[in-house]
């Protein structure tokens, strides 16, 4: 345990921290502090002239917004006449409070007296808790009801020649006093334990964060490397048995990849770092496009899709598409993962509500093992290893995710995240994800499958526009057999001439190889600087950027690519980077570039964003090189 501060009236490096959360606490509920601090003295009117009330209440109503204003934004070690004046004003405060009551003391009204003490017993007790995130401003209250009550009580004592009443009465309020200062000091000790706690956790909180970046930019290089020599060679490569190991290989690169990217997610989501973007959306084309992906997957395990959507879905709602697809891509994986024989159904139909808004609600089925109901919210648990779990439920909490361009050809291992990502991206959306008991005989037979039931809720519709009209009648982008046929070329009679930019020698080979892949021709530089003087003397059509490179990184040359005076300072470009958390992606398409692509590189998602950033030509692309065309090789 820390240790606690020091009783002080001196303030500590944490003052203006402390004097912030003050301020807070004082502000959040001044209107209830003020509405009673006027009741008390109102009921002092009854006891105490009229008129030495109301100067007393009036001053401190002042003294009041005057402590609020002045502790604004102070910092004492920078500010120190303006904070002694704080303090003296918090002492100035409690005095005006304090004076009514020991007059009403004076009265020979036995009432008066017990409610004079009354009132003090009250502005000491929130003077001890309210007041005690800074010290010294609660110190100087409880120094100004010091200064009232022993002399206003001795005076009385005198008057009554009672010496008695006088030691046993300051004794009293001495001790009084007193306890309020200890209380004082223990609640500031636990106020300070408090905010200590939260510093360290938000510090924890940025130290995992800067973890996850690096862990994720160190992995992704190398599995860039792995990926696409993996992708090179299954390519080039007719020998079935050697075939047969490099889908091995690539599913389980791709495996360690999606749990880098699920990772993230979920850290994103924890932070509350997950964009939500609705849009008008057509959620029928939305579920067929997803489900689409995963037909070649489902057939070749010798199952069936079926596929029933609501008629009233074919129309445009208010969705955030991406995040839609990735919930339903994990839950088809999920079901594709576990499911030996039968099939998998996905019902999915439009609920409207009494409000005018309404909900999607999918239903994802499968005839593999069942879920019991003791563990169905367990199953949504990040990294669930349950002892009492069997194995083969543990694993049902895997999934792929959206960013991938298609279900890996072989299954891989569950990563414990999919469902859970899931879930949570739902009650992000409005809804959620639960698990639809799903026996025989009406409930009390053997399990039959898993049913996990997506609710995400639909928004009304703004007025109608042109991107409503663009959402009714724009078809859902998918992806395509081939990769190539995306690619644009430069123009007609020549092939598209790419700049790679990495300072890493490897990640320069996989995209020059996934490139030639593409048909697209590759021009090399391993710096910023040999990048922008290759821009001047021959320009390319296209400029793949590494973002972290040492010296002139991505962002500088960005920079000065743009300043460049015709055709180079347009030049599209495409970040090329290890940099996958979710706010790298709006940072560097902020700095200027055209597109955006996270390693390991992708050839699928590598021509869709090259195609997106290209104006689409009417002539196709050169076809691929023969294999006997000899490949970039490292320097």
């Amino acid at each position: 345990m820390p240790n606690r501060p020091a009783l002080t009236v001196a303030p500590g490096p944490d003052a203006p921290d402390e004097i912030t959360r003050q301020l807070c606490l004082i502000r959040r509920e001044r209107w209830q502090r003020i509405g009673l601090t006027n009741v008390a003295f109102a009921l002092c009117a009854i006891f105490v002239p009229v008129w030495i009330v109301l100067i007393c209440a009036l001053a401190n109503l002042a003294a009041e917004f005057a402590t609020m204003m002045l502790m604004e934004r102070l910092d004492p070690a920078r500010m120190p006449w303006r904070y002694r004046l704080t303090i003296f004003v918090s002492f100035v405060m409690e005095i005006s409070f304090t004076l009514p009551p020991i007059l009403a003391w004076h009265s020979p009204d036995d009432y008066a007296k017990a409610f004079a003490v009354g009132m003090v017993m009250s502005t000491l007790l929130q003077l001890a808790t309210v007041r005690a995130l800074h010290q010294p401003f609660g110190l100087a209250g409880i120094t100004g009801v010091a200064v009232v009550i022993i002399p206003g009580n001795a005076v009385y004592w005198i008057d009554q020649n009672d010496a008695a009443g006088l030691v046993l009465s300051t004794v009293a309020a001495l001790t009084g006093l007193a306890y309020a200062i200890v209380a004082l000091y223990s609640n500031y000790g636990m106020h300070a334990e408090i905010a200590s706690a939260r510093r360290a956790a938000q510090e924890g909180e940025r130290a995992k964060g800067r973890f996850l970046a690096q862990m994720s930019h160190e992995l992704r290089t190398p599995l860039n490397a792995i990926l696409g020599m993996g992708h090179a060679e299954l390519r080039r490569n007719r020998d079935m048995l050697s075939q047969q190991r490099l889908s091995v290989l690539m599913a389980s690169a791709e495996g360690l990849s999606s749990i880098l990217d699920d990772i993230l997610d979920l850290t994103a989501i924890q932070e509350g770092r997950m964009p939500i973007r609705r849009q008008p959306v057509n959620p029928s084309r939305e579920i067929t496009a997803a489900a689409g992906l995963f037909q070649p997957g489902i057939e070749a395990a010798g199952l069936a899709l079926r596929l029933r959507i609501d008629s009233a879905l074919d129309r445009t709602d208010m969705a955030d598409a991406q995040r839609l697809r990735q919930c339903l891509s994990n839950l088809l994986s999920n079901a594709l993962k576990h499911t030996q024989e039968g099939e998998i159904r996905v019902t999915a139909q439009r609920i409207d509500l009494p409000d005018g808004t309404a909900r999607l609600q999918i239903d994802v089925a499968d005839s593999g093992s069942g879920v019991p109901e003791h563990l169905h919210e367990l199953v949504f648990e990040p990294f669930c290893n349950d002892p009492g779990m069997p194995v083969a439920l543990q694993k049902r909490q895997g999934g792929i995710r959206t960013g991938t361009t298609a279900p890996p050809a072989l299954p891989v291992e569950s990563n414990g995240l999919g469902l859970s990502i899931s879930r949570a991206l739902a009650r992000q959306m409005g809804g959620d994800l639960v698990i639809i008991p799903s026996r025989e005989d009406g409930g009390a037979g053997p399990l039959r499958g898993a049913v996990f039931r997506l609710t995400i809720a639909l928004p009304a519709l703004p007025e109608r526009s042109e991107a409503l009209e663009n959402a009714t009648t724009a078809p859902v982008a998918t992806q395509t057999a081939n990769p190539a046929q995306n690619l644009p070329s430069a123009q007609r009679g020549r092939r598209l001439r790419v700049l790679v930019v990495d300072d890493i020698a490897t990640n320069r080979l996989v995209a020059a190889t996934y490139l030639r892949m593409l048909g697209a021709g590759t021009v090399e530089a391993a710096s910023g600087e040999e990048a922008l003087r290759l821009l001047v003397r021959d320009l390319p059509d296209l400029v793949l950027l590494d973002m972290n490179m040492p010296g002139m990184d991505g962002r500088e040359t960005i920079r000065q690519i743009r300043a460049l005076p015709d055709a180079p300072g347009r030049i599209p470009v495409i970040a090329m980077t290890a940099d996958a958390l979710i706010d790298h992606r709006a940072q560097y398409l902020a700095s200027g570039v055209d597109g955006y692509l996270s390693k390991p590189l992708n050839p699928d998602r590598m021509a869709a964003e090259i195609a997106a950033v290209l104006p689409r030509r009417d002539d196709g692309p050169e076809p691929e090189p023969p294999p006997s065309a000899p490949e970039p090789s490292l320097p």
